[in-house]
């Protein structure tokens, strides 16, 4: 693990920005290599981690990906010794606010059905969803893990934005309002209620890449250096990246008490 310094002094997850990260977007068109590596490492096959206690994790898909992108890892993570659970969203292209309400009832599930607080996994976006879920409901949620998640501020790729802007444009037409998602109009709050101050019970870390070609790798970092972890790899391929898997088996096993 590659402890990084973290220079933005607060969280600002309600500015969203165009910016051309360091590494040119076509780069993650490479996402594969990560899953080819990820099927030829020892760490898939649970070697060289430590050993899961049973609890839930749950994992959640980042922008424009459905829940199943996240099944390697969630097969992973029961080979490995926990209780895996899906998001539940089905597919993250829609308010976010919304989305929200459905890992939250997921949440509340897997806490009932394994008689303790859970842990959730967010890849980019869905660690954003996994925080404001985790900021409401900290009786349930234990530890947050986010994967190139733009944890300071919503820096990414034109493209990336364009494609966002779209979808929401796309929902304005077919619901006959204007949906203002990720900025302060933001009608359900999600923004400002995920840039909350979390629950000093919930632990959270972050996992980055400087190859991140989608967001900037600077604004996926949390503010404490202890918290963060460099593992290379590109943005999309986090979730199949061996060494993102033998980080998250060691940060899912750490015992620590959050500051």
């Amino acid at each position: 693990m590659v402890i990084a310094a973290v220079r933005t002094p607060r969280p600002r997850l309600q500015e969203t920005v165009a910016a051309m990260p360091e590494t040119p977007l076509w780069r993650e068109s490479l996402w594969a290599v990560n899953w080819l590596a990820l099927r030829l490492s020892p760490v898939y096959y649970g070697q060289g981690v430590p050993k899961g206690d049973g609890g839930a994790v749950i994992t959640v898909p980042g922008f424009m990906c459905p829940d199943v992108f996240m099944f390697e890892m969630h097969s992973w993570l029961r080979r490995i010794g926990y209780h895996p659970y899906y998001s539940g969203i089905n597919v993250n292209a829609s308010c976010p606010g919304e989305l929200a309400e459905r890992l939250s009832e997921t949440v509340r599930r897997a806490a009932k059905e394994t008689g303790r607080r859970v842990r959730i996994v967010g890849h980019s976006l869905g660690g954003i969803i996994g925080r404001r879920v985790a900021v409401e409901q900290p009786e349930n949620v234990s530890q947050l893990v986010f994967m190139g998640t733009p944890l300071q501020a919503v820096h990414a790729h034109p493209q990336i934005l364009a494609a966002g802007t779209a979808l929401m444009a796309a929902r304005s037409l077919v619901y006959g309002r204007e949906c203002h998602c990720f900025t302060p109009e933001c009608e359900c709050g999600f923004t400002k209620k995920a840039a909350n101050k979390l629950a000093p019970s919930i632990t959270h870390d972050a996992i980055f890449t400087k190859s991140d070609g989608v967001v900037d790798w600077h604004d996926a970092r949390e503010h404490e250096p202890r918290r963060n972890h460099e593992v290379g790899g590109t943005h999309v391929g986090l979730p199949y990246n061996p060494r993102a898997y033998r980080v998250l088996g060691y940060i899912l096993n750490d015992r620590r008490k959050a500051a």
